[in-house]
């Protein structure tokens, strides 16, 4: 296997990537439980700043009160950047390092990524961030049947016109930790990500509570921060891999990165972009579909949808784990079925114990969300919403488990029998929703039905080839 030796430090470190098949279950399943937190870091901490900014915003005060109609503005203006653009952009990050085996290639690739998104990211945020204005407008005067576009204006002119800006550096700073995280240096990924919070949170707590200048300040921490910590990670690379300073540039790509490759390449890994707005495809649904419902009932989904979102990609850094390296690691089939016994195991505790913490705490995410949990109208949406929505939590990551298993065990679900679930997924949203007017409750129960449609005929492969592959 080739190698590919970086420098870290004064120190030089062999990241040729070598797995174990000897190592004891019990021991091995403890420690890839802890690495699963970060096999899916990247994501999570793209879902992570998202949160973070909702948190934000839903501590601002105008006269003691939230406002809750910023809220929802800020939120929608999102929605329409990160479906018609950013979900892209982010799904090259998210698969392709994983169809390279060995760490040369992949830095070869993050040069070639890292040229294309330098031209890719402004070519789509702009024209999107300026369509943004229109398509607001559109939503609240169709959808939201609101006329009153001062907030439309507010939300374009202090955040969504900034965000070409915002986004180019961002991504770049997560594809740096994304091949941060390939090369195994988890510790400094971890470490920029909490610096990059802590940084935003208290640059925006001055900016808004403190300086009072609104959402402009919120801005103005998320461009500064992304710019900063772009800069930093990319210094970091470029120190570590001093022998090729040749090919590494910070902004401007150098002659003999631009070829026509770049464009094969794009095609090439786009169809990876597709699977990652799929995947996002039903919690978008719902947000879309909750436009048509009541403002009250928006601004709820908003706080579950986000919450979900970001259980979702924390969730999958357990299915990676089953996905990737379980099946390629064990040939022993009972050390394989031990090792799945146990991590399937501690895995389903922690989900128990979110489980259990959502169904108690009544109204935790408003109260994490909003100033004081919002108005008793929020609470009581939500207080329908605490068995259902937990369930909805459970299902989900039980479905993640399991298809891991069945990834790796090399018979996935085809597309075509995916596409028939999410079909039936609308329909059931659509009727639960607006036909019987469950409302969002409606649109929530249709994600319990998607997860178990995957559930059932996942766990029936499961139970029919684990005699063959797992017992002795």
């Amino acid at each position: 296997m080739a190698e590919f030796t970086i420098r870290a430090g004064n120190q030089l470190c062999d990241v040729s990537l070598v797995s174990s098949s000897s190592e004891n279950p019990e021991i091995a399943s403890i420690k890839s439980f802890g690495i699963s937190f970060f096999n899916n870091m990247v994501m999570t901490c793209f879902k992570l700043i998202s949160l973070t900014n909702l948190i934000l915003l839903g501590h601002i005060l105008y006269n003691e009160k939230v406002d809750y109609q910023l809220f929802m503005t800020f939120q929608i203006g999102v929605f329409i950047l990160e479906v018609l653009g950013k979900y892209f952009i982010i799904g090259l990050l998210k698969y392709i390092f994983g169809e390279y085996k060995n760490i040369k290639s992949s830095y070869l690739l993050y040069i070639k990524l890292k040229t294309v998104l330098i031209f890719l990211i402004p070519f789509v945020t702009i024209p999107v961030s300026i369509c943004s204005y229109f398509l607001l407008k559109l939503i609240f005067k169709d959808a939201l049947q609101i006329n009153d576009f001062h907030l439309i204006n507010e939300v374009y002119k202090k955040y969504l016109l900034f965000t070409p800006v915002i986004y180019f550096f961002e991504i770049l700073f997560l594809l740096n930790l994304k091949f941060l995280n390939i090369i195994k240096m988890i510790r400094s990924v971890f470490i920029y990500i909490i610096c990059f919070l802590a940084s935003h949170v208290i640059l925006s707590w001055i900016l808004l509570y403190i300086l009072e200048i609104g959402l402009i300040g919120l801005t103005i921490s998320y461009c500064l921060n992304s710019l900063i910590f772009f800069f930093a990670t990319d210094k970091k690379i470029s120190i570590m891999v001093q022998n090729d300073t040749k090919d590494h540039f910070h902004l401007i790509p150098n002659k003999s990165n631009l070829n026509f490759e770049l464009f094969g390449l794009l095609l090439e890994i786009s169809k990876y972009s597709l699977i990652n707005l799929i995947e996002a495809l039903p919690t978008q649904l719902i947000f879309f579909a909750s436009l048509f419902i009541d403002n009250n009932s928006l601004i709820v989904n908003i706080i579950y949808i986000s919450f979900y979102e970001f259980v979702t990609e924390i969730a999958r850094g357990f299915y990676y784990t089953i996905k990737r390296e379980v099946f390629n690691k064990y040939n022993d089939i009972n050390n394989r079925q031990l090792f799945l016994l146990l991590f399937s195991g501690y895995y389903l505790i922690i989900i128990m114990v979110v489980f259990v913490v959502l169904l108690i705490f009544k109204n935790i995410l408003l109260n994490i969300y909003i100033f004081k949990g919002g108005e008793k109208t929020y609470q009581k949406i939500a207080s329908s919403l605490r068995i259902l929505y937990s369930l909805c939590i459970l299902s989900m990551s039980v479905k993640l488990i399991i298809n891991g298993i069945v990834r790796g065990m090399e018979i996935p679900l085809p597309n075509a029998r995916k596409l028939i679930y999410l079909i039936l997924f609308a329909i059931v949203g659509y009727y639960c929703c607006f036909e019987i007017d469950f409302g969002i409750l409606g649109l929530w129960f249709s994600m319990i039905i998607l997860d178990l449609f995957y559930i059932c005929e996942n766990l029936t492969k499961v139970i029919k080839y684990f005699p063959f592959s797992f017992t002795s």
